[in-house]
């Protein structure tokens, strides 16, 4: 049943009053609702610019919201069942700081998993936080990152005491979910806070078939990218905040310091918009987008030399978001980048390129023809090559962080440019990964070992261009350096 108090966008309604007023603007922005647009610019947004105003406060403030701006947080976290919700258009990576700095101080240990996105790795540099990782497991068939367990957490509070929080991904890229709910329940058992990368999963409250939210499982702070699976633009994200282990006023106060002062209205009624839609719409958006994704499935798995992972396919796997679909290759003998090439000839865009296969994402947005589209696409491709039965995906693991120094030190400090076969055995100065998933392979702070060297060589060959990294052919390396050195 609908819920009557969704049924409005209070911050697209404000906005839309406003722009009826026909105020004659002596403010930002300096095109002036449109008038001395680029010519370009208003081709491509003509209707929207008198809604892109600067910080106007018969509109409301992003930092301290009081009208219609808290309402339409307020409605969003009542529709996802948080005490409070923040809109972010600084992305989910804005969002994921201000909890992490909101949360931690100085000096605190932290629990991140090792498949940590990159925003994670940025937010200890902020937050002056110590790193510890829990390894997770790794499905030996794919290459991908199978998440924490409880057990894992448990056994990381009991060798690291002073453990202040606890983050989780949940689900990762390819939506694969963990335990949340037990995770919780070892970690409140000693007082100490969930926060959870949900960047993947504002759309899974909405339906049944899919991992339980982290918020329903009890996770204390969740940041969502709305806009990755729902229907608010780029950029925009939420942050969900609920029970009373966090400092939620100091994470608050963490979020103001990260978030433009000067938000983009179009970005805000976004939000506002895409909550609205969930609300009046969202489970069965979702059960039509949980049907196209199992159409896809079921029609890839009949093209010759494709294979398709379904939950039980991976060695373990607590939970799973089956609207992620892994395309795989191996059995033709083709890597994903010489995958992806060929689909984009069909003029099919994949979301990520790995090993041996590609996944693409099945949203609200997609339609019976998109996936038509694709599986043609697909078998154009299969087609030209023969099933090799023992061919086998080349999964590279990520190699075992070795955390030297904080993040913050070595983000503090100098550092020394040496070639990367001298490396070895020193500190990196600089967080490297390869993009998407933009997981970290080695992050300040941590020896650059072996494996590290090794594990980039093995990029390298396969044609993956670094992220992160002062010099893109990793010929050479930043390490730390002490400044009285």
């Amino acid at each position: 049943m609908i819920d009557k108090k969704q049924a409005r966008m209070p911050f697209v309604e404000a906005l839309e009053a406003y722009a009826k007023e026909h105020f004659i603007p002596f403010h930002t922005p300096g095109h002036k609702i449109g008038q001395e647009a680029p010519a370009l610019l208003k081709k491509w947004m003509g209707p929207a610019l008198p809604y892109d105003l600067g910080l106007m406060y018969a509109l409301d403030d992003l930092h301290e919201p009081e009208g219609a701006l808290l309402e339409a947080e307020q409605l969003a976290a009542h529709l996802y069942r948080a005490d409070k919700t923040l809109f972010s258009i600084n992305g989910t990576t804005g969002a994921i700081q201000a909890m992490l700095l909101g949360t931690l101080h100085e000096g605190d240990e932290v629990i991140i998993p090792r498949e940590a996105h990159r925003s994670i790795s940025s937010s200890l540099v902020l937050s002056v936080a110590r790193p510890i990782y829990a390894m997770g497991r790794y499905d030996s068939t794919y290459g991908i990152p199978l998440g924490t367990t409880p057990e894992e957490i448990e056994d990381l509070l009991e060798a690291n005491p002073r453990v202040k929080a606890i983050v989780l991904v949940h689900p990762n890229y390819y939506g694969i979910g963990v335990d949340v709910k037990g995770i919780v329940a070892i970690a409140h058992a000693r007082g100490i806070p969930v926060l959870v990368d949900e960047a993947h999963g504002p759309h899974l409250g909405f339906s049944s078939k899919l991992p339980q939210s982290a918020l329903a499982s009890g996770a204390d702070a969740v940041s969502q990218s709305t806009h990755k699976l729902v229907g608010s633009l780029t950029q925009t994200s939420m942050l969900h905040l609920q029970g009373k282990l966090l400092p939620q006023r100091r994470i608050v106060e963490a979020y103001q310091l990260l978030q433009s002062t000067s938000p983009n209205y179009i970005f805000l009624a976004s939000l506002d918009m895409a909550r609205y839609q969930l609300a009046m719409e969202g489970e069965a958006l979702l059960a039509r987008t949980i049907e196209l994704a199992d159409t896809l499935r079921q029609e890839l798995k009949k093209i010759p030399g494709i294979r398709v992972p379904d939950k039980d396919d991976f060695d373990v796997c607590y939970s799973f978001d089956r609207t992620k679909v892994i395309i795989d290759f191996a059995e033709l003998g083709l890597q994903a980048q010489k995958a992806e090439a060929l689909l984009r000839k069909e003029k099919i865009e994949v979301e990520l390129m790995q090993g041996s296969h590609v996944l693409v994402l099945i949203t609200i947005g997609d339609t019976k023809e998109s996936i038509e589209a694709l599986v043609q696409a697909v078998s154009h491709v299969a087609a030209k090559f023969s099933v090799s039965r023992g061919q086998k995906e080349l999964a590279v693991e990520l190699p075992k962080p070795l955390v030297k120094k904080t993040p913050r030190d070595v983000f503090e400090g100098d550092y020394r440019v040496v070639s990367l076969s001298k490396a070895q055995g020193l500190i990196a100065a600089e967080t490297i990964s390869y993009y998407p998933p933009g997981i970290p392979f080695i992050c300040r702070g941590e020896e650059i070992t072996r494996d590290v060297i090794d594990y980039i060589h093995q990029r390298q060959a396969l044609g993956y261009q670094p992220n992160g990294a002062s010099d893109s052919t990793l010929e050479t390396i930043r390490v730390w350096k002490r400044r009285d050195v």
